[in-house]
């Protein structure tokens, strides 16, 4: 009898082993994946970085001395860079209004009554 119960038992722990290693392999391979995709996008990123930091050291800031320059040049100079911080700031307030306009409920219902309307399947026709 009591092989039997001892037999049951490791037969049982063989299942749940397999089952373990099992989860735990796919759970690997899906670490795997996600790793080249993160690879790739950091290369793609280091492109990017290295295209932006060229461009930056093709077109370097002027930062000389300006003591003994004309002060009517330097005036219209910062009000040059004053105009466009504001139209980047607009800009961006643009940007910002926008995603805020997208989080309000009214939006929210409308794209979810907008993806109900040809839908199909087990989600068809829930309000």
């Amino acid at each position: 009898m009591w092989w039997l119960i001892w037999g049951v038992l490791v037969v049982g722990t063989l299942v749940g082993a397999f089952f373990l290693a099992r989860d735990l392999f796919r759970t690997g391979v899906r670490l795997a994946r996600a790793a080249g995709d993160a690879a790739e996008v950091l290369g793609a990123a280091a492109a990017r970085i290295g295209d932006a930091a060229a461009a930056a050291a093709a077109n370097p800031p002027d930062t000389g001395p300006t003591l003994f320059d004309d002060p009517v040049v330097l005036r219209e100079r910062v009000t040059l860079l004053r105009a466009a911080r504001a139209a980047r700031a607009d800009a961006r307030r643009e940007r910002w209004w926008a995603t805020a306009r997208g989080w309000s409920l009214d939006a929210w219902l409308a794209d979810r009554k907008g993806g109900r309307e040809g839908a199909t399947g087990p989600t068809a026709g829930r309000p």
